[in-house]
C-alpha cells in the first residue's frame, strides 16, 4: 500500500495517511467521501464512497 520514505508534494490536493514510516496517498474524487477507520490509534480501513449527481432541466 504505502511506500517508505515518498515524497509528499504539497501543491498536489489529496490526503497522506502516515503510519510507522509508510506514506499513504489517497487521491481526491470529483465527488464523495472518505471515511477514516481508526483502531487503537491506527488506521484500520478507509472507506470510500461515490456520489453521483444527477442534472436536472428547470
Amino acid at each position: 500500500m504505502g511506500k517508505e520514505n515518498q515524497q509528499m508534494n504539497v501543491f498536489e490536493n489529496g490526503i497522506y495517511i502516515v503510519q510507522d514510516g509508510c506514506v499513504t496517498p489517497l487521491k481526491p474524487k470529483a465527488f464523495g467521501q472518505d471515511t477514516i477507520i481508526w483502531k487503537n490509534g491506527r488506521v484500520l480501513d478507509v472507506e470510500r464512497a461515490e456520489r453521483i449527481r444527477i442534472q436536472q432541466d428547470k
